[in-house]
């Protein structure tokens, strides 16, 4: 009962996280069109500020969140887990993520709603009944799906991102009881928000039979397009890399200068660089607003760029409206209805980023609420990841979580932990003489 509880919390929260989200969005697009030279000057100001803050106080809050819960997933050692998702992290997270959707940067809050459940299911353990149940791994993984359900209103959804992306090669124990935590979150945003779908409806079809040529190729080079924009985004925050070692070196200016970009993007193309793209990808699969042909190249620009900064946001709402963007793009080079390609490539590519075909198909189904694409849907979700294992060989998430490194200060190690733990953070863990809290780089 206990655990129903948090998941309804979990529920809350991310409804909450949401809302305040969204009124960012509305902020930012209304001062765009009514002072456009303050909002060309939020982002190269908003983003470094607020990495400030979370080197200062709120640890572990920046980046996308889905990596912080996949590292501590992997190394549950207690201090990583008060690092990446303890309460400092929470705080954070809740509070910036709209601060930086606000400057404009190209954020979602899906990926950090993830590590506000993990985080929230992850404090539950103070809690007899929980502690004395289920093991630290099987809540982090629960309350991460149940962030994924209500963030997107997809209970389906967060049950699959919980095996497949979460959970890979584990088993959970107490299943049925951590599943239908995640359930719960889900309908408290259904109760609050209603039964909506977060793209809208759509009700487009294809005859998948007579077009295979065309969608064989769509799901190929949405495969493509994912693994390299993967690639774009390991690219950044790789210490092995010229550009991450400057970026670990100077973070500050160098978020600055991602903000600078950004700003000089939108003078040049327009407000399509600013945000996740989610109210221009809604309005194009309802076809009452066009997409220009360029709006996928810009939003996954704008998209690493913010992720660059290191400042608190997430890549997956962005991820699916540079497919849906691209769909767009492939639909009218080849003379086809813009819709069903939207869609499809929505699937592709969040597919070939993720390599969670199951996950990527049944969100974006629960999304758009759309019956009739099942198959392509399916088709292409399996193809895409394929391509994408030659360009990327594993989840961007689980490749992120690989590159977060933590500094702890002496006064953080414990020298009773035993040899395991020890081993298995000995790689990402330095020791910190200065006095000033550590820094979680991402």
């Amino acid at each position: 009962m206990q655990l129903y509880v948090v998941a309804i919390l979990v529920g809350f929260i991310a409804v909450a996280f949401a809302i305040m989200s969204d009124h960012a969005i509305k902020w930012q697009k209304d001062l765009y069109f009514e002072n456009p030279l303050i909002a060309y000057l939020l982002p190269p100001i908003v983003l470094p500020a607020c990495l400030w803050l979370v080197n200062k106080f709120f640890w572990g809050a920046g980046g996308s969140g889905i990596p912080q819960a996949v590292k501590v997933i992997n190394h549950p050692d207690p201090r990583l887990i008060s690092r990446l998702i303890g309460p400092r992290a929470f705080l954070g997270k809740f509070l910036l993520t709209p601060l930086v959707i606000a400057s404009g940067a190209a954020s979602g809050r899906e990926g950090p709603t993830v590590q506000l459940g993990a985080a929230l299911m992850m404090m539950s353990r103070k809690l007899p009944g929980i502690a004395r149940v289920f093991d630290t791994q099987s809540l982090i993984i629960a309350g991460g799906a149940a962030g994924v359900a209500a963030a997107f209103n997809t209970p389906l959804g967060g049950l699959m991102f919980a095996f497949e992306e979460l959970g890979r090669r584990r088993t959970l124990r107490h299943t049925s009881n951590l599943l239908m935590a995640v359930v719960l979150a889900g309908l408290v945003s259904l109760m609050i928000q209603g039964n909506y779908s977060y793209f809208g409806y759509s009700n487009a079809t294809i005859d998948w039979q007579d077009h295979w040529m065309i969608l064989l190729l769509l799901a190929v080079c949405t495969g493509i397009v994912g693994g390299l924009y993967g690639r774009a985004l390991l690219l950044i925050v790789s210490p092995k890399t010229r550009l991450g070692a400057y970026r670990a070196k100077r973070p500050y200016f160098f978020a600055m200068l991602c903000g600078l970009l950004i700003s000089a993007m939108a003078i040049v193309l327009g407000p399509q660089v600013f945000g996740a793209g989610y109210e221009e990808t809604k309005l194009a699969l309802e076809e009452s607003q066009d997409l220009s042909l360029s709006f996928w190249f810009v939003k996954m620009v704008s998209t690493v760029t913010s992720f660059a900064s290191g400042a608190p946001g997430g890549v997956f709402a962005p991820t699916l409206s540079i497919g849906a963007g691209f769909g767009h793009f492939f639909a009218t080079l080849n003379s086809q209805e813009t819709a069903p390609f939207m869609i499809l490539a929505m699937v592709g590519v969040l597919s070939a980023v993720t390599h969670a075909p199951i996950t990527a198909f049944v969100i974006v189904l629960e999304m758009v609420d759309n019956h009739g694409l099942v198959m392509p849907m399916i088709m292409t979700a399996a193809i895409s990841t394929q391509v994408s294992r030659r360009i990327l060989p594993t989840s961007i998430y689980v490749l992120l979580a690989m590159n977060i490194r933590i500094q702890f200060a002496p006064k953080e190690v414990n020298p009773q932990a035993n040899k395991e733990t020890s081993a298995e953070t000995s790689a990402e863990t330095t020791a910190e003489t200065s006095t000033e809290a550590p820094n979680t780089k991402v």
